[in-house]
């Protein structure tokens, strides 16, 4: 499954052409809870709210599309993740973290373009793919 990162959602949303073509004919994506409260944060500054936003639940509506919600474990996760990252001299945002607990913990492939999460290729190998922008 594909988790995917706010960014790369946004890009998704823009209709950005690699983005786009990468998810072409994926059975199952998902957004971690706090990308879905990024972007509505996002919304809310922004001057297209309402259009924003009913995008969102279109893009949620999909039956191949479901939200990864915390539990107890994801804690676990993240306490770890932020121990790595400190102890490897980087910080990642608590959303980032948090997006990553998740991503790990049900074994999904997290999609972005933020190169911040350069970081936890080590303890996330197989779970990370980091898009270079063109």
């Amino acid at each position: 499954m594909l988790y995917l990162d706010t960014n790369f959602y946004t890009a998704i949303a823009n209709g950005k052409e690699e983005a786009v073509t990468m998810l072409k004919g994926r059975h199952e994506l998902c957004l971690p809870l706090p990308v879905v409260a990024e972007l509505k944060y996002g919304f809310i500054k922004g001057s297209r709210k309402e259009i924003n936003e009913r995008a969102l639940q279109r893009f949620i509506a999909q039956p191949n599309v479901s939200i990864a919600i915390p539990t107890m474990k994801t804690t676990d996760i993240y306490s770890e993740l932020q121990l790595y990252c400190n102890k490897n001299g980087k910080v990642l945002s608590h959303n980032d973290l948090w997006i990553a607990a998740l991503t790990k913990e049900f074994k999904g492939v997290l999609v972005t373009y933020d190169q911040d999460f350069e970081v936890l290729k080590k303890v996330m190998p197989e779970m990370l793919f980091i898009v270079v922008a063109n």
